[in-house]
């Protein structure tokens, strides 16, 4: 087995899009420390915040991201990631097990977050390295919360992925589904491509639209999806639209897409229970969302009890979508 004590990896970006501003980025990854050097700054702006309802949002030009970035919206994307391990039961689907037994392979994790599917999938394969990239550093694990084949790197990919062509073997992402507008998804896939080895996969994970929806759910999802389109361009249900970026891209076959079932509510046990609490925590970080209902916030966070009785009463539900794909090397 293979120890990443004491090794430095190096990589250097080629991305050469005009339209990226940070396109010949060099980094140096110490895998030793977890610590990264960023020589052009990829991100020098991240303490850009702006204060909405007491909520954190970037403030940054070209990030689009619609929901908040703090300490509450950390808190949920943790409770979603345990549910989607709980619901998949596997931390990928790409058939990538035996490489990773192997040893040696190179992972790339964007949107990381805090770093908890890093962390799993690095304690798991201690012989492969992992490589976590965010826009935000405020949460990523202090380095004696991290094994030492991973590492994290402060970087806005709308600028472009900051690595050499064909570096990674597999690289994935999830729950990007309020981050970027629908060209940006189109770079973003390009790019991975690139970052990509022959014969590696990546994997996206992104929720659907939620199944039987009640009357007051559908408002406020209705004024999600108008409100983010309106203020950052975003396609909130971008789910369905996944696929299709695969296709688009010649290098890349043998294209899966695969559907769990997430139930939303009390009618389906403890799991149904912190499905649905996870919901309404994401709605109430919402909070441009009131506006675009003609309603004041307080308001809104009584709508809430609504979306709890309405889900149980309909047993709502929505899917998880994992699509993953090769990158093949046509001679």
């Amino acid at each position: 087995m293979k120890s990443y004590n004491t090794q430095d990896f190096s990589f250097i970006s080629d991305n050469s899009k005009d339209n990226r501003k940070h396109s010949s980025t060099s980094i140096k990854v110490d895998a030793t420390n977890n610590k990264v050097e960023d020589k052009n700054e990829v991100i020098s702006l991240l303490d850009k915040f702006k204060k909405i309802d007491g909520r954190d949002f970037f403030d940054i030009e070209d990030l689009n991201y619609v929901l908040p970035s703090d300490k509450l919206e950390a808190e949920r994307a943790n409770l979603s990631y345990i549910l989607r391990k709980h619901l998949w039961r596997s931390n990928y689907s790409s058939p990538i097990t035996e490489m990773l037994e192997k040893g040696g392979a190179k992972i790339l994790d964007i949107g990381c977050g805090s770093g908890d599917w890093i962390i799993d999938m690095a304690i798991e394969y201690p012989s492969s390295t992992f490589i976590g990239i965010d826009v935000d550093s405020s949460f990523f694990p202090p380095i004696d919360k991290c094994p030492p084949n991973v590492c994290f790197l402060t970087c806005n990919v709308t600028y472009g992925i900051p690595f050499p062509k064909e570096t990674f073997d597999f690289v994935f992402m999830s729950m990007m589904f309020a981050a970027f507008t629908e060209p940006q998804w189109s770079d973003l896939f390009e790019d991975i491509v690139r970052v990509l080895k022959y014969d590696g996969w990546v994997e996206s994970l992104e929720p659907t639209y939620i199944q039987n929806m009640g009357k007051v759910t559908k408002w406020i999802d209705d004024a999600f999806v108008k409100a983010s389109m309106k203020e950052r361009g975003v396609n909130v249900h971008i789910c369905d639209m996944i696929s299709k970026f695969f296709e688009l891209n010649v290098e890349l076959t043998n294209i899966q897409c695969i559907r769990l079932e997430c139930p939303m509510g009390d009618w389906c046990g403890c799991f149904g229970k912190y499905s649905l609490n996870n919901f309404i925590k994401l709605l109430q970080s919402m909070v441009i969302v009131p506006q675009y209902m003609g309603i004041t916030h307080d308001e809104y966070a009584k709508l809430l009890n609504d979306v709890v009785i309405e889900s149980n009463e309909n047993k709502a539900y929505s899917y998880q979508q994992r699509c993953f794909a090769k990158k093949t090397l046509f001679t």
